[in-house]
């Protein structure tokens, strides 16, 4: 049996090179190995690795472009072919040190003066033009590494000198760039200064620690500045030098992929569809038609023709995760997980219905065997859907049979039964199939009843249909409405957002044959089709078939019941707050991000009766392979605000002021983790050395183990031009998405402002606890968000009442 396993160990190596070996093992030890050739996957391989050698070129010598490259290597080689022969350009200087060159290519002496003339022209020509790209790309790189420009006010105007560093960068960055042409020019993420941020985590932990752990964390950090600190400090430096980020596959490592709870709810995310509105209410439809734009939106990012993200249309940001949306899957490990991702454009969807697995093809063979493939029409996939519907539906899975449970559970569990159940065979080869789909569609059969229960199915569905391992799982409702569940570790939240909304504005715009909303509609081409039905036939999905034994079915539904253990402890829900928005809080010159994280500080006081660490992501995207950044929210500032605004004898000028100063402090931390001045993912890193080198250090432990009791993140709203969520389409705006408490007995909140008039919250907390309780935080949100608007709001009138006295 070890000699079976070792031989499916190097068999699934083999697989992954090219999927052309096949390596048999038998019980007695004896190996078969068959090698096969499929001329068809040779031919799409070859013509990948010359796409990726062609980007690669382009890229390298970006903001010039291979036309204009070549256009003025020809231009040059024909001015020096025409030029006299007693012109600069035969017998100056560089003419002179161009025919020294030629004495480094002996080859050359036997071929025609015009054709080595030619050459050496084309070559200096070449030379020249990559030197001028790369000195322009350098000096592109050495302009984004400033970052003063994040730390305007308000309202304030620009400088002189900075207005003219946004010109040049806008005239470095050339015309149209490609997904990844900005990389090379990305500044690297920095090292804080050690100091500076051991300084900027003592005033952080300062709200929430007494006077006398306060002291105690203090004499830890100075004998960490005094000892080892230095050192690791310097490890990380020199990282830096050989690494495009010194924290990429840390961060990747050890806090998504080494971690064993299930990344059901503790790590996946969702995102959820328009609550006022339905797209279109017929199931096979909406996914056909989220499909289609989904391949339209994959297609670009394969090659390489999505407009690059830009702030203020000028700075670029890193474009990595996007690599990784689609045709990657997590596998699970039994000490660490790993991410992969399909070399191979994968053209095919893995669809689910009640437990049953389908591969539908995104292409198909005209003219029979041997004829050329195209993709499917909008109608064709619309069609093979209701297939799928009904044929699962005839026959649908056991509890038992659900394979999906196993990726919801534990891990290392997961990772065992997966060596032990689908090493080979039928098995193995139905697994790969949904292992290296492009993404998951999940066709539900049941309809939920509020957006409660919407986000909870978003979340960890029914706990055996959601292959949380992939990159992204689609969920379509019998009504219409639609949602996704996405994989956390290859990319953050931001990067799956900007796919949904740009799936989403496309559909609605290009899919359905009715334009109306909430009609029973089909999309583009269906109706025309069932009355002409096309002579072409169209291979039916391929329904994925497990071969099953008892035990691996006893393990499936062991895995079922921990998953429902999980998401019944689950406590979410969706506040949609219509009272006031983001316009308000402009009014009052308050920045909305600072106003709800403020609201959060005194709501969570309310909730508990104390203060909690608190964690609010912000991105490092304007550094190559940049993620993430921790915004630690609760300050001395935000602490003064509570106490004010808690304090019955405080006027109304003393609580403005409290808060003015909490959002002026929250807008600095802000920046600062945005322009790689942030505190946690240096202690991270920090850490990780230490272990690495055997140091055992006291601070950074006792930095590292403190919770984040409240855990936050505001999602945006609108990351395209491609739809108006302030006027017209406002009816379209979706409430943005959620995740699951980070601590056991703390809340997790995701926030949106969709416009100026209303606020999504998404509240998250695990009933067992006995301590959380979610109606309760939303109840108190809701309180925190009146009460500081009536705050504000006698402060304006105030204001208003001062001037016109004045004016008197």
């Amino acid at each position: 049996m070890a000699e079976a396993a070792a031989g499916g160990t190097l068999n699934r190596a083999l697989s992954n090179v090219r999927g052309d070996f096949s390596l048999i093992a038998s019980e007695e030890g004896t190996y078969s190995i068959t090698l096969s050739f499929n001329p068809f996957r040779f031919k799409k391989h070859v013509m990948r690795i010359i796409f990726r050698m062609r980007k690669a070129v382009e890229n390298s010598i970006w903001p010039l472009t291979p036309g204009i490259c070549g256009g003025t290597c020809a231009a040059v080689a024909i001015r020096v072919l025409t030029a006299p022969q007693d012109s600069w350009w035969r017998s100056g200087s560089l003419a002179h040190l161009l025919w020294q060159w030629d004495n480094l290519f002996p080859w050359e002496k036997n071929l025609p003066t015009n054709v080595r003339v030619a050459w050496l022209s084309l070559l200096a020509g070449s030379i020249g033009l990559c030197g001028i790209s790369f000195v322009q790309r350098t000096m592109l790189r050495m302009l984004l590494n400033y970052q003063g420009w994040m730390w305007l006010e308000h309202g304030q105007k620009p400088s002189i000198l900075q207005k003219l560093w946004f010109v040049i960068v806008k005239v470095l960055s050339g015309g149209k760039p490609s997904l990844y042409n900005f990389q090379a020019c990305l500044p690297t993420l920095p090292v804080a200064p050690l100091k500076s941020t051991c300084n900027k985590y003592l005033l952080s932990v300062k709200p929430l620690l007494s006077d006398d752990e306060y002291k105690t964390m203090e004499g830890h950090c100075k004998k960490f500045l005094a000892n080892e600190g230095w050192k690791l400090q310097l490890f990380l430096q020199i990282r830096t030098l050989y690494t495009s980020s010194w924290l990429w596959d840390w961060w990747e490592k050890y806090v998504y992929l080494r971690g064993r709870a299930p990344i059901m709810v503790n790590s996946n995310y969702y995102i959820m569809d328009p609550l006022h509105t339905i797209i279109c209410t017929n199931q096979a439809a909406r996914a056909a038609s989220l499909i289609n734009e989904s391949f339209k939106f994959k297609s670009l990012v394969d090659w390489e023709t999505l407009d690059p993200v830009r702030l203020q249309k000028t700075i670029p940001w890193c474009m990595k995760q996007y690599e990784r949306i689609f045709d990657t899957t997590r596998l699970p490990g039994k000490e660490c997980d790993q991410i992969v991702h399909s070399e191979e454009v994968q053209k095919y969807v893995a669809v689910c219905r009640r437990g049953v697995w389908y591969q539908l093809y995104m292409s198909t063979r005209v003219g029979g065997e041997g004829g050329k493939m195209r993709p499917l029409k909008l109608h064709e996939i619309e069609q093979q859907i209701e297939y799928i519907i009904a044929d699962a539906d005839k026959n649908p899975a056991k509890d038992n049979e659900c394979l999906a449970a196993l990726t919801g559970w534990n891990r290392t569990r997961w990772a065992e039964a997966r060596e032990e159940f689908f090493w080979e065979g039928v098995n193995k080869k139905s697994l790969r199939m949904i292992e290296k789909a492009s993404f998951v569609m999940i066709l539900e059969h049941r309809t939920p009843a509020d957006k409660q229960a919407m986000a909870k199915t978003l979340i960890h569905g029914d706990g055996k249909t959601v292959w949380f391992d992939k990159s992204f799982n689609f969920f379509v409702f019998p009504d219409g409405k639609a949602g996704l569940n996405a994989e956390h570790s290859y990319a953050d939240a931001l990067t799956v957002a900007h796919m949904w909304e740009w799936v989403m504005t496309g559909e609605r715009k290009e899919s359905f044959e009715d334009k109306a909303r909430e009609k029973n509609n089909h999309v583009v081409g269906y109706t025309e089709a069932m009355k002409n039905p096309p002579k072409v036939r169209i291979s039916l999905p391929k329904r994925v078939v497990f071969e099953l034994q008892d035990e691996a079915k006893k393990i499936i539904a062991e895995a079922y019941q921990a998953n429902l253990t999980v998401l019944n402890d689950l406590d979410l829900d969706v506040l949609e707050f219509s009272d006031y928005g983001k316009g308000f809080m402009k009014k009052a010159r308050i920045s909305p991000d600072a106003y709800a994280q403020m609201v959060m500080q005194l709501s969570y006081y309310r909730d508990a009766g104390k203060f909690a660490l608190t964690y609010e992501a912000s991105v490092t995207r304007l550094f190559c392979m940049g993620r993430t950044e921790t915004v630690r929210s609760l300050s001395v500032e935000s602490r003064n605000f509570v106490e004010t605004m808690l304090d019955p004898k405080a006027t109304t000028k003393q609580k403005v002021d409290a808060m003015r100063a909490g959002e002026k402090k929250h807008t600095q931390l802000y920046k600062q983790a945005m322009t790689g001045g942030g505190v946690d993912r240096h202690l991270f890193g920090l850490y990780v050395a230490s272990v690495g080198l055997g140091y055992d250090s006291e601070f950074l432990k006792s930095a590292l183990k403190m919770p984040w009791t409240l855990s936050t993140s505001q999602t945006p709203q609108k990351q395209t031009n491609r739809w108006n969520p302030d006027k017209e389409d406002a009816i379209y705006v979706s409430p943005g998405g959620g995740f699951g408490p980070v601590a056991d007995d703390g809340y997790g909140v995701s926030y949106m402002f969709p416009n100026d008039k209303e606020i999504f919250f998404h509240v998250s907390s695990k009933k067992s606890t006995g301590v959380t309780d979610t109606q309760r935080f939303i109840k108190n949100i809701k309180q925190s968000l009146a009460d500081v608007k009536k705050v504000f709001e006698a402060h304006i009138a105030d204001v208003e009442a001062e001037k016109a006295k004045k004016g008197k």
